[in-house]
């Protein structure tokens, strides 16, 4: 996880350079995921933060952060518990915690209204219920980014940006995220448990976000 943190934010200093204040925009960022339904988790808000170096008025690079509590959907994770001759089965949800981080590109058109593109490349780290997981508790890979929007200036230094934006998980596994030990997986009745085809590979999440962004130098 540290890693690729440190390797995301060396490569937009180092592609940056020198900072100056007027070249600097931070701002938050709030917005809502949706995960592709076969990855097993469910949409829910979603909060981060953009630091971008301006190159100069049409490009800037930087890091991003993000963080989200989104549950697990029960209906891919069922379970069973049987006493005696009396058999239930349960569908099995647990919390999640999503934490992105990496390097981004943004590429705009400039001006009070402005046209922007932007993608990137870091990694994501899901963080399972301690209470519900069993085994590991965290489970890592890369993640990259790509989207655009538009930027409205709000007044000297600020401005505001609505965008939409593919997340795109690799080598993702649901069973990962599974908190039903082997045991009570439903073996005894499986026609009565809906069939979910195991889901391996690459995700993509659609992200809807609004984003306050300030320049402490007033910009260029």
């Amino acid at each position: 996880m540290y890693r690729r943190l440190v390797v995301a934010i060396g490569l937009a200093a180092l592609v940056a350079g020198p900072l100056a204040a007027q070249d600097f925009e931070i701002g938050p960022r709030l917005g809502y995921v949706k995960w592709k339904d076969a990855t097993g988790i469910k949409g829910a808000a979603m909060l981060g933060v953009d630091a971008i170096y301006r190159l100069n008025s049409h490009l800037g690079v930087g890091v991003r952060f993000d963080v989200a509590r989104p549950g697990t959907d029960g209906k891919y994770f069922p379970a069973q518990m049987s006493f005696n001759d009396t058999t239930m089965i349960f569908a099995v949800s647990q919390p999640l915690t999503v934490i992105q981080y990496g390097a981004q590109a943004v590429v705009e058109t400039g001006g009070a209204f402005s046209l922007f593109a932007k993608g990137g490349a870091g990694a994501r780290t899901i963080i399972l219920d301690p209470q519900a997981a069993h085994g590991r508790v965290n489970v890592s890979d890369w993640a990259f980014q790509a989207g655009g929007g538009i930027s409205l200036r709000a007044g000297s230094g600020t401005s505001v940006k609505l965008e939409v934006q593919d997340l795109i998980y690799t080598n993702f596994r649901r069973a990962d995220l599974s908190p039903v030990e082997p045991r009570f997986e439903p073996t005894r009745f499986p026609d009565v448990v809906p069939y979910q085809p195991a889901f391996d590979g690459t995700a993509h999440n659609i992200y809807a976000a609004i984003s306050f962004i300030f320049t402490p130098g007033g910009g260029r």
